[in-house]
């Protein structure tokens, strides 16, 4: 009797497991009005910056097929990276999520930053309980631009998924990240950035 009950548990489980990927899948393929997708803007090599970052690229603005983004874009494009990965992170990624996009923040926020990683780094046990979080970009709105000052913000609407405990739990809600950019020699670096509420 009890391998029955084992047996519905564990069919129970694997079809509540299909269902979430297949409700997630379709609300990738499904996205709202006004939302920035993949398909309508050029990426750009993203690959060149993160695995080289002692040496900066003559022209950060390139994409992957040798076309030019316009500064608007490329903020737009950075901010929209930028938040998926500093949103996306675990107990067991190490703060990669945050020392990933160190390339891409002002000298001050860096400093911010790797203070924090290393303060929580030292705060790390080996008993710690999983938790993680997977953040997806749904809608980047560009609010100040000025080329001339070299200031832009941007802010990044996320879809967010917490999953937490042995139970796995988890908790879907949207934030938002606004990022304030400075251009700092010739490149849009992050100055600032402040989370919203959760919604």
């Amino acid at each position: 009797m009890s391998r029955k009950l084992l047996y519905i548990f564990g069919g129970t489980i694997l079809v509540l497991v299909i269902a979430v990927l297949v409700i997630i899948f379709l609300q990738r393929r499904t996205t709202p009005p006004g939302t920035n997708t993949n398909t309508s803007t050029s990426v750009p090599n993203v690959n060149t910056v993160i695995l080289n970052t002692n040496q900066q690229p003559a022209n950060t603005n390139t994409t992957a097929t040798g076309g030019e983004l316009t500064e608007r874009q490329a903020v737009e494009r950075i901010a929209t990276d930028f938040a998926s990965i500093y949103g996306s992170f675990s107990t067991q990624n190490n703060f990669q999520n945050v020392t990933d996009l160190y390339f891409y923040m002002a000298p001050p926020l860096k400093e911010n930053q790797q203070a924090f990683v290393a303060a929580e780094q030292a705060k790390r046990t080996d008993a710690m309980v999983y938790q993680g979080t997977t953040s997806v970009a749904r809608i980047t709105t560009l609010e100040q631009f000025d080329l001339s000052a070299g200031t832009a913000s941007a802010k990044v609407t996320l879809q967010r998924v917490e999953t937490s405990g042995a139970s796995n739990a988890t908790k879907t809600y949207t934030q938002a990240l606004t990022l304030n950019f400075e251009r700092i020699q010739g490149a849009w670096k992050v100055a600032r950035l402040a989370w919203g509420q959760k919604q």
